[in-house]
């Protein structure tokens, strides 16, 4: 019975770590302003125009819902109120568009409060918005050991409290970004 088991959970976690989709980068030349986002393992490279289109959507959603919290999919917005939503939001939109302010760069081994002055505001955002960009491949991905940009990575799948997440992973396996480090919101139903 035992070996059975532990076949199953073999199977199991097997199917788990199979590479579902397999994303090419292309170098964009029209890439500037950029934002770094630094984890332990890679340095990603968004372009900032992405980052004002996604304010630009947000800011129509957001009125549209009311600024309700459940808008996002980040953890850090799931027990504010609209009102929260709503000062946090106008407070990051004013910090992009101001024009002094054109390079971000933004280390997760340093600790940022959400309601940080500055572009630490902005971190948020980012995230909320890292997963798609990285399923469209907009940005460049360069492994911090290697300092190589990569050519391509791999989405895997994992499955929490009824919930698919992705995992983005370099082809060595290292980790890029985990959606239920930040998506975690849907298990407390919140």
């Amino acid at each position: 019975m035992k070996t059975c088991l532990l076949a199953i959970a073999a199977l199991f976690l097997s199917l788990m770590t199979q590479a579902q989709d397999v994303v090419k980068l292309f170098h964009d030349d029209t890439m500037v302003d950029s934002i770094t986002y630094t984890n332990k393992t890679t340095t990603i490279v968004i372009n900032k125009v992405d980052l004002v289109n996604y304010f630009k959507t947000m800011d129509t959603m957001l009125f549209n819902n009311c600024y309700d919290p459940k808008s996002f999919r980040n953890i850090q917005f799931a027990h504010l109120t609209n009102l929260d939503v709503e000062n946090h939001f106008k407070a990051a939109k004013a910090w992009l568009a101001d024009s002094t302010h054109t390079e971000y760069n933004f280390n997760t081994d340093k600790f940022t409060l959400f309601w940080t002055q500055g572009e630490g505001i902005l971190l948020p955002y980012i995230e909320d918005m890292m997963s798609q960009l990285l399923v469209d491949g907009r940005l460049a991905v360069v492994e911090n050991a290697t300092k190589v940009r990569v050519p391509q990575y791999s989405i895997f799948y994992e499955y929490i409290g009824g919930g698919e997440y992705k995992i983005y992973k370099l082809p060595n396996g290292k980790i890029i970004f985990r959606e239920s480090n930040f998506y975690l919101e849907q298990l407390s139903k919140s």
